[in-house]
Parts: C-alpha cells; structure tokens; sequence
C-alpha cells in the first residue's frame, strides 16, 4: 500500500510521461532507421503525441505551480483572502491545501493578535494615569492619551523621539536615564512647570521584552497635585485652628492668673475682665460651632428638611435680622426681590444661614455711610441671589481662595471683627449640597458681589410648562 501511494506522486507521473515520449521517439527512429517510416510520417506521429505530452503536464503541473506561486505572492503582500483554487490529489494538490489551511491559521492567529494588542491598547487609553514606554535608548515607543493632553503631543509626532523632546523636563530625562542605565524600579516626586504647574507620582521600571523592546522602560505619571493641595489645605486647617485656639486660651489664661493674682479684689477691673472673658469664651463657642457645622455639612451628616422654599421670605427675614447692626454703623441695607421669585427645593435653615453668613461679611467688611444690597432674580431657569456692598473689596490674588476654610484676606481685622473664616466655606457646601453654584466679583476699594445659583423647584417648572 505504501508503494502504491507513493507511485501515485506527481514526480513519477512526470518522469512516466518523459519515458513515454522517449519510447515514442526511440520506436520512429528505429522504424526511420529501418526505412519503414519516413520523416514526414515520424514527425506526423512524434509532434502530436510531445504536444499532447506537453498539455497534460502544463495542466497537471505548470499551472497550478503559476497559481500557487501567485496566491504565495498575494499572501506575501497581507491579502490572506486568496484561495488556491487546485483540487488535484497529488502533491501539488496536496501542497494547495497545505498553504490554504496556513492562510487560515495566520487570519486567525492575526486576529487574535490584534485583539489582544486593541484590549491593551484600549486598557492604556482608558488609564488615568499617563503612561509613557521608551526603549533602551531613551526613544518613546508609545504615550497614552493622558501624556498626550499633558504634554501637548500625539502618540504619531512624539514616536522615536528622545524623551526630552515630549516632557521637556530636564528632571525628568535625568530620572528616566538613571532607570535605563541601572534597569531597576526608580519612584520619585516631581514637579513640572510647563504646560501647567502639576505635580506627579513618577514610577519606572524595566520593560519586560524582547528584541528591540528589550532594556527599555515603562514610566507612569499620576497625577497628585489635587491630593498634594489638599495635603496642604490640611496642614494648613490644623495649623489655623490651633492658632483660633490658642489665641483666646491664652487670653483667657492672662486674665485668669492676673485675677488670681489680686486684681479680682478690684471689682471695675474684675468686671472688664469678666467682660473680655465673655466675649472669647463666645468666640471659642462659635468657632467650635461652625466647625462642627462645616464637618457636617462636608462629611454629608446633615439632616435636610427638603421642602419648597420661597426665598422672599428668607431674605426679608435676614434684613430684619441685620438692620439694627446696620443702623448702627449708619448702612443703608435694602433688599431688592420680586414679588413672584420662583420657589426652590431645600433646606430653609440652611438657606437662611447661607444669607445670614452673606450678610454678615457684608456689614462687617464695609464702612460706615457704605449700602449692603440683597438682590434676587431669575437666570438660566435658575434662582440667582446676590448680596452686594460697597465695603474694601477682595484683591484679585484672593478671589479663588476665598471660599477656602479659614482663609482670611486680612486675618488682622478679621480676628478684630470677630472672623474665623470658616463662614464662606460653609456657604460654599450647603450652596453645593442643594445643586447650586457660588460666585464673587470684587475690586479693591469698590465693594463686593457674592452670589449664589439654585435650581427652580420642579413643580414651579411644571406650572410654567403648563401654563
């Protein structure tokens, strides 16, 4: 049986077909020899027979070599599409299958390729980190699109560039060198001016490959300039409120030892004591009070009592509630708030103490003769209130800190009034905690504007859609 099959090979095929013709032709030169057959009539046998020959192997061999060798080319160039369309059961046949089932393996293993290379790709892209892989030579092989918005570059311009070139941070090229030379994990802080003041978490370490990849690195960036001023905010809150703190125990302490020390035998000086005692015992219950309220409100601990709240109702309550210390500082305060002010969804004690801080600021900060406004209307489909004076102003370089706690633009005649600072940063959250937004205009010697957004309760929304 092994004989058998091996005999039905194309090579024998072709060599039986060569011994034929040379039988053919041996028999008319013995017959031309013999003078039994002329030329003419050799020739009339011989060139038929080579032809026909000649078309059996031209079919059975030549052209399904050609379009073998074609379908190979095509293959060659990507376009693994071609079929080799040969059917014959020999090796050629054989050899058609083989390279048709070849074509199928690598569309296969090609597409699982390029899934698995889409899946990481996808992964890196969708990182917030940023994510920068360099070769051994310092050259970027890929950023993800986080670099590409930190940096300003695209993954296209920036590929086989030094690293200098994409982070334009001398820092940061020295770092990178170090973890190419020594090959071993390298974490540092830094921080980069350009495009924008940011601080990062930089992490490098070796990148696991082979070939060229080999002996590079991969580098993440996280981005920790939130949390490094958030860290600051803190150090700075303890700091604030231990001062807060130790200013009127301290205070509090004098007067007590210098009473204990005889003065309590004077009764005017006993009483004035007393009096200043009083007024920062006072001022350590409201600092304590409002932060604990700000704790609350920031750490969502607040019970609100959401309800409809018709804010002309609060205001003219807080300027009833201010006009006695207006008057005494000869303030004209007036509110300006129409009759049909839409109603809102929230807290009205909250609300109430978000006016209440407002207002506050306001009378304190401004001079005497000066006006406090409290204006309310409509504005996008929401409520917008401001309160607005004619006090010193806020300098332009505090204006985005202002709502900060404990930031004071004068922390001199803040604590002389009786700030702590913590006022506006309570406004802040309860304006956030209803869906609102807060606002200030300012210039210095002019007066300020602070404002507050919030959205129309739903059923004012409906009834005017109605309507």
């Amino acid at each position: 049986m092994k004989r058998l099959f091996f005999l039905k090979g194309i090579t024998w095929r072709a060599v039986a077909g060569y011994f034929v013709l040379l039988l053919v032709f041996c028999a008319l030169l013995q017959l031309y020899a013999a003078r039994e057959l002329s030329l003419t009539a050799a020739l009339v046998i011989g060139v038929p027979v080579s032809i026909g020959l000649a078309w059996v192997l031209y079919k059975r061999v030549i052209s399904p070599l050609n379009e073998i060798n074609e379908a190979a080319r095509e293959m060659a160039r990507g376009n693994l599409e071609r079929e080799i369309l040969v059917y014959a059961d020999d090796e050629i046949g054989q050899l058609a299958r083989s390279i048709n089932e070849m074509a199928r393996q690598l569309k296969v293993t090609i597409a699982q390729i390029t899934e698995a290379r889409n899946q990481a790709r996808a992964i890196l892209n969708s990182m917030t980190d940023g994510v920068i892989a360099l070769n051994k030579n310092g050259e970027v092989l890929f950023i993800n699109p986080v670099v590409e918005k930190i940096f300003g570059i695209s993954q296209l311009s920036s590929y086989g560039k030094n690293i200098l070139g994409v982070v334009r941070n001398y820092d940061v090229e020295r770092l990178l060198e170090r973890a190419l030379k020594t090959g071993k994990p390298l974490t540092r802080e830094i921080k980069l001016i350009y495009p924008e003041p940011k601080v990062f978490n930089l992490h490098a370490a070796p990148l696991q490959g082979q070939g060229a990849e080999q002996g590079g690195i991969v580098v993440l960036l996280r981005d920790i300039t939130e949390r490094k001023r958030l860290e600051e905010m803190r150090s700075e809150f303890v700091a604030n409120v231990s001062h807060e703190l130790r200013t009127p125990l301290t205070s509090l302490r004098g007067y007590l030892e210098t009473l204990l020390d005889g003065a309590i035998e004077d009764p005017a000086a006993t009483r004035r004591f007393l009096e200043i005692m009083n007024k920062e015992t006072e001022r350590l219950t409201r600092l304590v009070d409002d932060l604990l309220d700000l704790s609350k409100i920031e750490e969502r601990r607040v019970v609100h009592r959401w309800q409809p709240v018709q804010l002309v109702e609060n205001i003219n309550r807080v300027v009833t509630m201010f006009r006695p210390q207006a008057n005494e500082k000869n303030l004209e305060l007036t509110a300006e708030v129409p009759a049909d002010l839409p109603a809102v969804h929230g807290d009205p004690d909250m609300l109430t103490q978000v006016l209440i801080n407002l207002v506050d600021n306001a009378v304190k900060y401004t001079p005497a003769g000066g006006k406090v406004t409290i204006r309310a209307g409509t504005a996008g489909g929401d409520v917008r209130v401001s309160v607005e004076d004619t006090g010193i102003g806020i300098p332009p370089e505090s204006l985005p800190r202002i709502f900060e706690r404990f930031y004071r633009v004068d922390k001199a005649r803040s604590r002389e009034l009786g700030g702590i600072g913590v006022g506006l940063a309570i406004v802040k959250h309860i304006i956030r905690a209803h869906g609102g937004k807060t606002y200030v205009e300012s210039a210095v010697g002019k007066g300020s504007t602070f404002s507050f957004t919030l959205p129309v309760e739903e059923v004012n929304k409906n009834l005017t859609a109605g309507g």
